[in-house]
């Protein structure tokens, strides 16, 4: 049990790799200089830094270049300190940016600058840096979002004085955390380049940051040099699969997975990802909005689903065109009767009106009409009632966009039903929330979906789940390799007064060896196929 109210999770990381095994779960969550115990985070041999938008593994590293605190007003970032370390796999670099942004959303772009093989006599020269080889662009504005911030990251090589087209980031498997708002954030870099050898980063490199806004240079680093303590190693090592057996004694496994709408049509793919992962508890979040009971009895009858066991589900009538479902194996479900359509409190839209421009009404016309994707369902859990909460929040945007402030809005509204539904029941009930929180502006409603839901009146913890098959806690990729790098969207949160998480990953197919997807009859790209989303999996159980 939680001795303070808490919602952020500050993990202890050391020695965690890309493809590595639960090993162990020890970890602590810290708020307002008070210690909880929460799990930990795998680990693993071949990484020295864990991509999860947390910074403690970062502990005794040195800066590898330190600006001063000089940028204008108008300018993205101020540049702060920047860390460098490596592992055979990955350069990771952590950079401070002197104020909360959104490092795929910025008033500005944010280029780093690589000479690839630490030679200024080869490569081009780009914003001041000879030698360079390519530039990654954070926060690409070639399609910017509304009100002129950026939307995602970008890639292109430096030829002498010159530059290729931006292209995608995912050439180098770059990847940053956290998605939220912060004033500091981590990112990652392939040092074992594309298959024709772009990118490949030599044994010593050298790289210069630069803020950049509406052409004009606001900020930027010294040029700074990183030689690689590690040797590089291309081998994936692969994920431990014995987790996808049936969770430890005396617990039970959670999936939360947002099925991606359209493609939840044709779910037969769905349920083999599913089914992998042997789930108790399934939440579903973008379930397609005219999807019937019937629709959701096939797909539960899929062969891999109905060889775990029966079903029993509910469907939430709100949310238009998606919505979300509760499902248990060998379990019975009971909807809870407040949140069988999640609605607004009066008011609630009209007033977030006043503070929008105008381009935002439709989007909340929208919502008055369809109301939250969310519902509420009760199952027993070893004697104990247990509400499960699936959701899908408003999508897109940054921090202080009209998405922005929707999400707001509607994590307040949740946050109600639930404690409503709490009070319905006789008094506090644990509760589990599962599913997309689209947390790609502010930080607020994590904060707001925790504060105070626990049945002590402390905050939910956030379950501590890494990649099946790497050191990082991304929940969601484009499929399409466009511009939004690889996000941690999706989340579940639970009543640690009650329950204490055992275990869990997140998992893809596309995280599996050849020889891992032989073994377990899957396809590589039958999760990218089923959604852009991973599915997200907690193990529980009742603390006695």
């Amino acid at each position: 049990m939680n001795p303070t109210p808490c919602f952020r999770l500050e993990a202890s990381h050391r020695g965690t790799s890309r493809a590595a095994p639960l090993l162990r779960f020890a970890a602590v969550a810290l708020c307002g200089g008070a210690l909880a115990c929460s799990p930990d985070v795998p680990a693993n041999p071949r990484s020295v830094i864990h991509l999860d938008g947390e910074f403690d593994d970062w502990a005794g590293t040195v800066p590898v270049t330190t600006d001063p605190e000089d940028a204008e007003a108008e300018s993205p970032v101020d540049l702060g300190r920047v860390w460098a370390t490596d592992d055979p796999l990955w350069l990771h670099l952590s950079v401070e940016v002197g104020r909360a942004v959104n490092v795929q959303a910025m008033a500005g772009e944010l280029h780093l600058v690589m000479d690839a093989d630490g030679d200024a006599d080869t490569g081009g020269t780009r914003w001041g840096l000879d030698g360079a080889d390519f530039e990654i662009v954070l926060s690409r504005l070639d399609r910017p979002q509304p009100g002129g911030f950026g939307a995602g990251f970008g890639l292109r090589a430096v030829e002498g004085d010159s530059v290729g087209a931006l292209g995608s980031a995912y050439d180098l498997d770059v990847a940053a955390l956290p998605t939220h708002a912060s004033d500091r954030f981590e990112l990652r870099v392939s040092r074992n380049g594309t298959s024709d050898g772009f990118g490949r980063l030599g044994t010593t490199v050298r790289a210069v940051l630069v803020a950049v806004r509406d052409g004009r240079v606001f900020d930027r680093t010294d040029p700074w040099t990183y030689t690689f303590s590690s040797a590089g190693d291309p081998t994936a090592v692969g994920a431990d699969i014995t987790l996808l057996t049936d969770p430890p004694a005396g617990s039970f496994r959670v999936a939360a997975w947002n099925v991606s709408e359209g493609s939840f049509r044709s779910p037969a793919g769905h349920a083999r990802v599913l089914a992998a992962v042997r789930p108790d508890v399934v939440l579903l979040d973008e379930v397609y909005g005219d999807a019937t009971l019937d629709d959701l009895r096939a797909f539960f009858a899929e062969p891999g689903l109905a060889a775990l066991g029966t079903w029993d589900f509910v469907l939430a009538e709100g949310g238009g065109r998606q919505k979300t479902v509760v499902a248990a194996r060998d379990r019975a479900v009971r909807q809870e009767p407040g949140m069988v359509e999640v609605r607004y409190a009066p008011g609630a839209l009209e007033a977030l009106r006043t503070e929008v421009p105008e381009a935002a009404y439709p989007l909340l016309d929208a919502e008055a009409e369809r109301h939250m994707s969310a519902t509420g369902g009760w199952i027993d859990i070893d004697g104990v009632e247990v509400l499960f909460v699936p959701l899908d929040l408003q999508s897109a945007g940054y921090a202080g966009s009209p998405q922005d402030e929707l999400r707001i809005v509607q994590a307040r509204t949740l946050a109600q039903h639930v404690r409503d539904a709490m009070e319905g029941s006789g008094g506090p009930a644990p509760v589990v929330v599962g599913g997309d929180l689209n947390l790609v502006g502010s930080v607020d409603p994590l904060r707001i979906m925790s504060e105070g839901l626990d049945v002590d009146g402390s905050d939910l913890t956030r379950a501590a789940l890494d990649r099946l098959g790497e050191a990082s806690r991304t929940t969601w990729r484009d499929t399409r390799q466009g511009p939004f790098a690889p996000g941690l969207l999706d989340m579940t949160l639970y009543s640690d007064a009650v329950l204490e998480q055992v275990g869990g990953f997140v998992f893809a197919t596309d995280d599996l060896t050849d020889a891992q997807l032989a073994q377990l009859r899957l396809e590589r790209d039958l999760s990218a196929a089923s959604s852009d989303h991973l599915v997200v999996v907690t193990d529980l159980r009742v603390r006695r």
